[in-house]
């Protein structure tokens, strides 16, 4: 049978793709479910294309006024020259130039700002960009201040307000150099760039926390601003797929909210919230490196559970095996969000696996062997053993699997061959004077 995988949310390997039985990529899964409760104010969904942004930027500004009929000229294939006429410049040098195209609202943009852009990087008399936003649908999140894009460009944008479009001509010392980058773009290169300001987030008031004094980082008002930018960051990670650095700032989050001291019930009530939203985050995170074990240990501090902390606390549990647990989390979620298909799903996928254990399960009993005269069950109760660790290793959502009480000292040792055989861990813990045996799986495979 093709193994079933979701590339966007469990990768594959090589020995996936040369599997005898093929693979079967599942797309779409937990789209439903967002990583993050928090968003920014701007649609993720393609606004224009490349060239119904670029005709939205043929300006009658650029008129020709030699001649009588009036030209409307677009910026695609202009003259940088006679761009220049229609720019002011951002530098003493002149080779940081800007046309504003739509005027923003608000302040201008912090030095320190995450700023959310859409653009477009073309040279001149180019037909087609070199880069673009537009192409992959989405606008892009810069940090300012951090050396991330060229220097002319941050000039740029750093000179922009919020919703603002204005068009940038920069000089090769403030972009690509003589070096330029071979070879999408050549040496010695002037760049144009379009530049849209969606939205941006202050990110100073982030590091304000390591300006607090010992009083003040104990007072909900004083931290509650840093602990929203903190946020922001942790989203600006996930969004780049980087999740360890992300639980680091969930982490710091959950920690100067918990050495708070609250005043009344409003800030109780909003801390409880900005909690577990961090818990819930962060268990997300948990789960994407796959560290259920953690995940779940957070997702259980979650003191306002939502259908998303139900649902990733379900797929936590389920990867260790715990079917019943992770069933009425499913359920807890499906009771929140009704009609969602991705819950709909893990409720399927853990009734089956649930099945298929139980089935395995009931061939181990069946073959138990507890006298000398039973001993000829030994091979049934070997294959069943082997078809259990089996069974783990083809789980790719799976990375433990509980054994029952009550095998005899002979069994278990045969549970445990079968299972060195496969590169499968048997694993004992003692939780509350209660012993648990389950397999895992090695975490080098």
């Amino acid at each position: 049978m093709a193994k079933s995988i979701n590339p966007m949310v469990d990768g594959f390997k090589i020995k996936d793709l040369i599997n005898e039985d093929g693979i079967m990529f599942e797309i779409g899964e937990d789209c439903n479910i967002n990583e993050e409760d928090e968003e920014f104010s701007y649609s993720p969904y393609v606004q224009f294309s490349n060239e119904e942004m670029l005709n939205m930027l043929n300006m009658n500004d650029f008129e020709n006024e030699d001649e009588d009929e009036k030209e409307t000229v677009s910026l695609c294939g202009l003259s940088f020259s006679k761009l220049k006429t229609k720019m002011t410049s951002l530098t003493t040098d002149n080779k940081v130039m800007k046309y504003v195209k739509q005027k923003g609202v608000g302040v201008i943009i912090p030095e320190n700002a995450q700023a959310i852009v859409h653009y477009i990087g073309y040279f001149e008399y180019r037909d087609e960009p070199f880069d673009s936003t537009y192409s992959v649908g989405r606008p892009r999140s810069l940090r300012l201040g951090q050396s991330f894009i060229i220097s002319g460009l941050e000039i740029g944008i750093r000179s922009m307000q919020k919703h603002e479009i204005a068009v940038f001509l920069i000089h090769p010392d403030y972009a690509f150099k003589a070096i330029g980058c071979p070879p999408r773009i050549p040496p010695n290169e002037e760049v144009i760039f379009v530049v849209h300001l969606v939205d941006f987030i202050d990110n100073g008031c982030a590091q304000t926390y390591k300006n607090l004094n010992a009083e003040e980082r104990q007072l909900f008002n004083y931290v509650v601003e840093p602990v929203e930018h903190m946020f922001v960051t942790a989203k600006d990670y996930c969004t780049k797929f980087n999740y360890k650095p992300a639980i680091r700032e969930y982490r710091k989050i959950i920690d100067c909210l918990e050495s708070v001291k609250l005043k009344d019930d409003d800030e109780e009530k909003k801390m409880n919230e900005l909690l577990s939203r961090a818990y819930t985050n962060l268990g997300v995170c948990y789960n994407k490196i796959d560290l259920p074990t953690k995940a779940c240990l957070a997702l259980r501090n979650v003191s306002k559970p939502t259908a998303k902390s139900h649902y990733h606390y379900g797929k936590a549990l389920l990867s260790i095996g715990e079917y019943n647990k992770a069933m009425k989390e499913f359920y807890a979620a499906s009771s929140l969000e009704m009609n969602n298909d991705v819950i709909e799903k893990a409720i399927r996928t853990t009734n089956m696996r649930q099945r298929e254990h139980l089935e395995i399960e009931k061939r181990l009993w069946r073959n138990c062997f507890k006298s000398k005269e039973e001993r000829m069950k030994v091979s049934e109760f070997r294959k069943a053993a082997r078809d259990l660790c089996e069974k783990l290793i083809n789980s790719p959502n799976t990375v433990r699997q509980n054994l029952s009480d009550g095998f005899t000292k002979e069994e278990y040792e045969i549970i445990r061959e079968e299972a060195a055989i496969l590169g499968l861990n048997v694993v004992t813990s003692i939780r509350y004077d209660k012993e648990t045996i389950f397999l895992q799986k090695s975490t080098k495979s």
